[in-house]
């Protein structure tokens, strides 16, 4: 199933996808999204009548706003934790355990919106591209083999990155969480929409240029293992949303970096979820 929040520039609506067509659930957004993820829609013909079916001029805006955490996983794809390792002077390419930050909820914007950041804020925006997991239950010290118990659906996020400010600061927190900079969407996907996962294709372009291409599979630490990890320590809640890391490609990798200028424009996409258009914005 595939569930989107669709906007056509006053009202929010929380839709269903069927054959093409997006369909009206008639509640809310922020408060319904979840629960119609977990919903078995598929013989609630209610749900699909051609009364409910959502006018063309709505567009995917913001699928919604988690209440609590975004956190993100760095350096887990190999060849991205290599690339680091050289731009951040590391002596530990891979590292021994999962590396887990979090990430304001502010940051995130809609997917088709600018990317807006002040020139006096940061200078050095990067780009990353990554699997997002949406937990749909809570709890705690959850095993890997019942992960997929907890996983409501699956996003892209890019998260959008001021390697100023991560060199500055011995925390990258600060440097993830440009507010309304960090595209999320375009929709969530149900995880049997996905399957097989580790198959599908990860990529950014950059201005048309191909930036990122890696399978999910290439992760160091898969959407289970790190669902256990974190929730061993802090127990996760429902609409936590995780960011499973980037792969290889970014902006300071190259020499001179090629970081993100006003006016560029990004695509960044995963098979079988969707793809995020945004225009950086640096005034």
């Amino acid at each position: 199933m595939r569930v989107a929040t669709l906007t056509d520039g006053a009202k929010l609506v929380l839709a269903v996808e069927r054959n093409g067509v997006w369909y009206d659930t008639r509640q809310s957004p922020q408060d319904a999204l979840l629960s119609i993820l977990s919903a078995d829609l598929g013989s609630s013909e209610d749900y699909f009548r051609e009364d409910r079916v959502v006018p063309g001029n709505y567009m995917t805006t913001l699928p919604y706003r988690p209440l609590r955490n975004v956190m993100c996983l760095g350096k887990n794809y190999l060849a991205h934790a290599e690339e680091f390792a050289r731009f951040n002077d590391d002596a530990e390419v891979v590292p021994k355990a999962p590396i887990v930050f979090t990430k304001a909820v502010a940051a995130l914007c809609g997917p088709n919106e600018e990317i807006t950041v002040k020139a006096s804020v940061a200078k050095e925006l990067d780009y990353e591209t990554e699997l997002a997991v949406i937990i749909g239950r809570s709890g705690s010290s959850i095993e890997a083999s019942k992960a997929k118990d907890y996983i409501a659906g699956y996003s892209v996020i890019n998260d959008i990155t001021a390697r100023d400010l991560q060199a500055l600061h011995a925390q990258w927190f600060l440097a993830k969480s440009l507010p309304s900079a960090s595209p999320f969407g375009p929709v969530i996907v149900t995880p049997d929409e996905l399957e097989p996962r580790g198959e599908k294709v990860l990529r950014t372009w950059v201005n048309g240029e191909l930036r990122q291409e890696a399978t999910l599979s290439e992760m160091i630490v898969g959407v289970e293992q790190a669902i256990e990890t974190i929730s061993r320590i802090v127990p996760l809640e429902e609409g936590d949303v995780i960011a499973m890391g980037t792969p290889s490609g970014v902006a300071v990798s190259f020499s001179p970096p090629k970081y993100l200028q006003n006016g560029d424009k990004i695509v960044s996409e995963i098979e079988g979820i969707g793809v995020l258009r945004n225009t950086v914005v640096i005034y």
